[in-house]
C-alpha cells in the first residue's frame, strides 16, 4: 500500500498493490507545471486508486485538448488525474511500498539542459505508442544576460539578470509534495536581480504552517511552481522547471538525500548530503 498527500495535507489518496510502470517525462510542459527538472508519473489502474480527502480542493487547467493538469488550490501541489481507466499519479508524492516498477524516460529530446540522464532506463523521443509534445506558451525573446521564466499558461512571467548564486537538487518530502516530482531543482538568485514582468497578481503564496521558512508559490490559473523568497532569506528560490532557457549553471549537489524516495537513486557523481549539507 502506498499513500500520498499534497503539501498542505488537504488532498490525500492511497494506491493498493504494486505500481508496475512509471515514466520520467522531460517535456517542457511537465517541467513548467511541476517546476522540476522532469516529472515522474505512476500509472495506476483506477480500481486500485482511492481518494481519501480533499477532492473539493482540486482545480484543473486544460494544457491541451487532451490533458487537464490538476492541482490543490490551497498549496499548488500537482495531484493525480483521477479519471479514466488509468490514474496518473505524480510519483514524488508517494510514500510507502510501491513494489518493483518498470521506469522509462519519455520526450527526452525536450530534456532540460541542466539535467543529464545517466541511468540505463529505456528512453523514448516521444510518447510510447506515438504522439509528440504539445507546444506551451511562447517564450519571450532572448536577451543577452537575461534569463526568463514563467508559468505553463503564460499568465505569469519573470526574469533575472546575471548568473544565479547556485543550483541544487532537493529530495526533502516537502519539495516532493509541492512539486510532485522525485526531487526539486532550485536556483537561488539575489532578490535585486529578479523581477516579475507580467501577472504578479496571479501569484499565490502558501507558507507551510509550522515551518520556519518553507512554502510554495504558484500560478492561480495553472498551478505552476514559481519563484519565492522566504521571509528573511537572502535569495529568491527559483524552480528550475519554470525557466524558458538555460541559466548557465548546473546542480552542484543533492541535499536532504536521506529523505529521497526508495525507488529512485540518481547515478550522477554529484555530492549527496543527507541533510542540508554544503556545496
Amino acid at each position: 500500500m502506498a499513500t500520498g498527500k499534497c503539501l498542505c495535507g488537504g488532498v490525500s489518496f492511497e494506491v493498493e498493490g504494486d505500481i508496475e510502470h512509471m515514466h520520467h517525462c522531460h517535456c517542457s510542459m511537465c517541467r513548467k507545471a511541476h517546476g522540476a527538472s522532469f516529472a515522474t508519473y505512476a500509472d495506476v489502474p483506477v480500481e486500485r486508486f482511492r481518494w481519501i480527502s480533499g477532492s473539493d480542493l482540486i482545480v484543473g487547467y486544460a494544457s491541451s485538448e487532451f490533458l487537464e493538469r490538476r492541482f490543490c488550490k490551497i498549496c499548488g501541489s500537482v495531484v493525480p488525474d483521477g479519471e479514466g481507466d488509468t490514474v496518473s499519479v505524480p510519483a514524488g508524492m508517494l510514500e510507502g511500498d510501491i513494489g518493483s516498477s518498470e521506469i522509462e524516460h519519455i520526450l527526452v529530446t525536450s530534456k532540460a539542459p541542466w539535467h543529464t540522464i545517466v541511468d540505463d532506463h529505456k528512453q523514448h523521443d516521444s510518447y510510447p505508442g506515438g504522439g509528440e509534445e504539445m507546444p506551451g506558451p511562447a517564450a519571450p525573446a532572448t536577451r543577452e544576460g537575461v534569463v526568463t521564466g514563467g508559468c505553463l499558461c503564460g499568465a505569469v512571467e519573470f526574469e533575472f539578470t546575471g548568473e544565479p548564486e547556485f543550483m541544487r537538487n532537493c529530495h526533502c518530502s516537502r519539495c516532493r509534495r509541492a512539486k510532485g516530482a522525485v526531487h526539486a531543482t532550485n536556483l537561488f538568485v539575489a532578490p535585486e536581480k529578479l523581477s516579475f514582468t507580467k501577472g504578479s497578481e496571479h501569484l499565490v503564496r502558501f507558507d507551510l504552517p509550522g515551518a520556519k521558512a518553507f512554502g510554495h508559490s504558484f500560478c492561480d490559473t495553472c498551478g505552476s511552481s514559481l519563484p519565492r523568497q522566504a521571509a528573511g532569506a537572502p535569495f529568491v528560490n527559483v524552480p528550475a522547471g519554470s525557466l524558458d532557457s538555460d541559466p548557465g549553471v548546473r546542480p552542484e549537489c543533492h541535499f536532504f538525500y536521506g529523505s529521497k524516495v526508495d525507488w529512485y537513486t540518481p547515478e550522477d557523481e554529484l555530492p549527496k548530503h543527507d541533510e542540508m549539507g554544503s556545496a
